[in-house]
């Protein structure tokens, strides 16, 4: 397979300092996670297959088609790329997706527990609905197909006994939505902790910051 074209770098070279960043702050364990951006409607970049994402550069990363086919590449394609053409299919605005496994998130996602994130303005900002996908085995067709009938306009995904996938118009807000959610779930999980409940927004002001 031949290495990722050249107009392609600056985006292959991103893509490997998300996925850095995405290690460094622990929300990746071992070869976990994976990152990619649609290079236009046809065309994909993602990070590779039984690789740690602390350790990527731009040589790294592959290219497929929308189905999946891989086109470019010196190494295999994430096995997980699947679920992120379900996203892309189903919102035309996502044009960058991150696939993590925040502790935090993953405190709820490996329970039946939601957060609750009508506590938090950011929160509600930048995740808005939260998609919630049952247990369904990392990489296949199903989950796919779940992931692509559940997810349009909501640009977090929760998904059970697995992780995180949130999308963005680029990699920063993709990431963003990352980190807000892990935030929030830290902080949630704080309060349930100390015992407490959370104060949550009313529908006025949850109206305005929709609104934003």
């Amino acid at each position: 397979m031949e290495k990722i074209p050249e107009r392609f770098t600056e985006i292959a070279v991103q893509l490997a300092n998300y996925s850095r960043q995405l290690y460094s702050k622990g929300f990746a364990d071992a070869n976990g996670g994976n990152l990619s951006v649609r290079l236009d409607n046809e065309l994909i970049m993602t990070t590779p297959a039984m690789e740690s994402k602390g350790y990527l550069s731009q040589d790294d990363m592959a290219i497929t088609d929308i189905d999946g086919i891989q086109l470019f590449g010196l190494k295999k394609c994430s096995s997980e790329i699947t679920s992120h053409l379900a996203v892309y299919k189903a919102n035309k605005l996502a044009n960058a997706i991150i696939h993590s496994h925040p502790p935090y998130v993953c405190s709820y996602a490996y329970t039946s527990e939601n957060p609750d994130c009508k506590c938090s303005p950011e929160a509600i900002i930048w995740t808005g609905e939260i998609c919630d996908i049952p247990s369904l085995m990392p990489g296949s067709k199903e989950l796919a197909e779940r992931v692509e009938k559940d997810c349009k306009d909501k640009c977090v995904i929760l998904l059970r006994n697995h992780g995180l996938l949130t999308w963005g118009r680029d990699l920063k807000e993709a990431w963003w939505r990352t980190e807000v959610f892990e935030h929030h779930c830290k902080i949630s999980h704080l309060i349930s902790a100390r015992g407490q409940i959370a104060n949550v927004l009313d529908n006025d002001q949850i109206s305005v910051l929709n609104k934003l």
